[in-house]
């Protein structure tokens, strides 16, 4: 089985290309191998000149052809709204063409998955965030056991994939912080990865720094290509999928445009000059 996804929610894109060989089956993670991943360091507005020329060339390192691919996994947000079309479009064109099922992940569950994995003790609550801009940001969070659990739909849905226990929503730094303490327990251990701890360092200095752990594994800012595709065959083994065009990427937020449309600062419909 092959299976290729990729994630477009930030300015940096992730593409991995994985095989699960039932003959090679051993151990943990059985016969599951990965094969090729690429990381572009990309404004969101040039994934479309460079996601399918990035396709391409992580299908030819593999030596694959697209009609070998099995599943397809694509990241569905939260993130860019510009990123995200592109990315979720793409997807959901290739895997429909070709008749393949899809399987959305949620960007901040394959950001938080490397951490969640990491900690020993699975009370710890992780964090992840990215920067959603306008004084907010997006941000995943619950226990590192819960989070672990990447191959459980929320509320019994296949759109996106991540622990249920598990919040994700987009706030204002304040009201992140006010989130998170309000779910540490005394003495309970936390830990914070993304772009998003970078920003509003005033609001994350508000958490008890001597409980917070950090992670000592390099590259935890960003998506891994790796983490994506691991979390769409997982979902796919746990018949986590999707006929392609159902996939949708998801925003948490109204777009600048709809929320100009709703305050009738936008015309309702097309209009022609006389």
């Amino acid at each position: 089985m092959k299976l290729i996804a990729w994630d477009t929610s930030s300015k940096t894109g992730a593409l991995a290309a994985m095989e699960w060989d039932p003959a090679a089956q051993s151990g943990s993670g059985g016969g599951l191998r990965l094969v090729c991943e690429w990381t572009l360091n990309l404004d969101s507005a040039q994934h479309s000149e460079r996601l399918m020329w990035s396709i391409d060339k992580m299908l030819e390192a593999a030596g694959w052809k697209l009609k070998d691919i099995d599943v397809f996994g694509v990241g569905i947000g939260p993130g860019s709204f510009t990123g995200l079309r592109i990315g979720v479009t793409t997807a959901r064109t290739l895997a429909h063409t070709l008749g393949k099922p899809l399987v959305g992940v949620s960007s901040l569950a394959a950001l938080a998955r490397p951490a969640a994995s990491w900690v020993s003790d699975p009370s710890t609550l992780v964090v992840a965030a990215t920067d959603a801009c306008k004084g907010e940001l997006f941000a995943l969070w619950g226990h590192a056991a819960r989070v672990a659990e990447s191959a459980c739909a929320p509320d019994g849905q296949s759109q996106g994939v991540w622990g249920s226990g598990v919040q994700e929503q987009v706030l204002t730094p304040k009201d992140l912080m006010a989130q998170i303490a309000m779910q540490l327990e005394p003495g309970q251990k936390w830990m914070a990865v993304g772009e998003g701890t970078k920003r509003y360092l005033n609001a994350w200095a508000e958490l008890p720094d001597s409980r917070r752990l950090t992670i000592p594994v390099p590259f935890t800012e960003g998506v891994q290509g790796r983490t994506l595709a691991l979390l769409a065959w997982e979902a796919w083994q746990a018949g986590i999928s999707t006929p392609a065009l159902s996939v949708q990427p998801r925003y948490l937020r109204a777009s600048d445009a709809e929320l100009k449309l709703k305050a009738g600062l936008l015309p309702q419909g097309p209009t022609r000059g006389v």
